[in-house]
């Protein structure tokens, strides 16, 4: 991963919320699109950016794809590290880890369903 290109990918607000998200759990468009309430072309062309640079990997299940960081981007601690001290201070990566958060509540209830799986369902 190329210093300048990982540091102009992390130099957007929306892309640093993705990642601090992702470093919580894989995700899909849908669900981050609801717990940062952006739109979903927003979102994926963040995501976009940051997967050409190295910074997240998606996995394909049918139609959606759930991101994540990168094994690469996991290894340099120093850098989540940095991350996870900024969640505590940004006022707004606190509150998208409370949306997050409940989230997952939601989910693990069975009772959560994104606007894609719901039209799988039906």
């Amino acid at each position: 991963m190329k210093s300048i290109n990982f540091l102009k990918s992390i130099s957007n607000n929306t892309k640093l919320r993705l990642i601090s998200l992702l470093l919580e759990n894989e995700l899909c468009v849908c669900e981050l699109e609801e717990i940062l309430h952006i739109r979903q072309v927003n979102i994926s062309k963040n995501l976009i950016s940051l997967k050409d640079v190295g910074i997240v990997e998606v996995r394909r299940d049918k139609q959606r794809g759930f991101y994540s960081l990168s094994e690469e981007f996991l290894k340099s601690n120093h850098l989540i590290n940095h991350i996870k001290e900024l969640k505590l201070i940004e006022e707004q990566l606190k509150k998208d880890f409370e949306e997050f958060i409940k989230h997952e509540e939601v989910k693990d209830e069975n009772v959560y369903v994104c606007s894609v799986y719901r039209n799988e369902v039906s």
